[in-house]
């Protein structure tokens, strides 16, 4: 398996480099002129051969350039602590799972979950922090080298809180942040796959020049990135092997009603470089 080194080597990098200490809990993503996306194509339509909505690849093409200033991220997904803290300080109606004004025992350092785009959002602003743009968030999750996944180009299941075959009816859930440090990218963030999905500032559309039509463009939905824990569907082994690998990479997105609150959906927080 690929990796990118070690933290100590990430900040000798960055210091080279001109990235600035970033705040506590913070790592520092260096920026410049980057491709977003993919290249392939599902030529053999497997997706929709498996019965899925859309080919593999369809709303990543084609690789788009963007521009990135560095910028400071998250090391971590925000917990159900941190989102506690806000609510108290803010009157905010906490996750609906929390029944009552606190969260279950023993769930500190899980990812807060059903949280709308809104809801991360606003926490965001409270923090003095904002959301991630899309590319900024697969920026982060691929590092220079554009790897397929925040590890490397090979997929590894046990990088991340994914879902097995072997397990997939078994009541596998969240874990706390930082639980899969194999899963750690070049920038030093952890859970960029598995664990939640995370809300991106970014409304799901077409990439420039893209010739994929899809209905789900004109629903002003958000981006949600990075795969969760949950299972992918009814599949023979192989096949849902396959998609776990194939939803796991980092240029893969998709699009939720930015008022949905789901129980594998999170969110991390980004912030500019003065």
């Amino acid at each position: 398996m690929e990796r990118s080194g070690l933290p100590v080597f990430f900040l000798i990098l960055f210091l080279a480099a001109g990235c600035s200490e970033p705040p506590p809990g913070m790592v520092c993503v260096t920026g410049g002129s980057v491709l977003i996306g993919s290249d392939q194509t599902d030529a053999d339509n497997r997706a929709q051969k498996l019965g899925l909505v859309k080919p593999w690849y369809a709303d990543e093409s084609p690789p788009r350039a963007a521009r990135i200033k560095d910028f400071y991220l998250d090391r971590y997904e925000t917990t159900n602590r941190e989102y506690y803290i806000f609510c108290q300080a803010t009157n905010r109606s906490p996750p609906p799972y929390w029944r009552g004004q606190k969260y279950p025992e023993g769930a500190d350092d899980l990812p807060a979950t059903f949280v709308s785009f809104y809801d991360a959002a606003a926490y965001a602003d409270w923090a003095g922090k904002r959301l991630p743009s899309e590319a900024e968030w697969e920026h982060a999750a691929r590092g220079p080298d554009r790897f397929v996944y925040p590890w490397g180009n090979e997929f590894e299941i046990q990088a991340a809180n994914l879902s097995q075959y072997k397990n997939r009816r078994k009541k596998k859930g969240l874990k706390p942040v930082g639980s899969f440090p194999l899963g750690v990218g070049f920038y030093g963030a952890y859970d960029m796959i598995g664990n939640a999905w995370e809300w991106v500032w970014d409304y799901y559309g077409p990439y420039p020049n893209s010739k994929f039509k899809s209905p789900e463009y004109d629903k002003k939905k958000v981006v949600v990135r990075g795969m969760s824990y949950l299972g992918v569907g009814h599949f023979p082994k192989k096949d849902y092997e396959f998609v776990v690998a194939m939803k796991s990479r980092a240029a893969y997105r998709e699009g939720l009603n930015p008022m949905a609150k789901k129980s594998d959906v999170g969110f991390r927080c980004a912030k500019d470089i003065p």
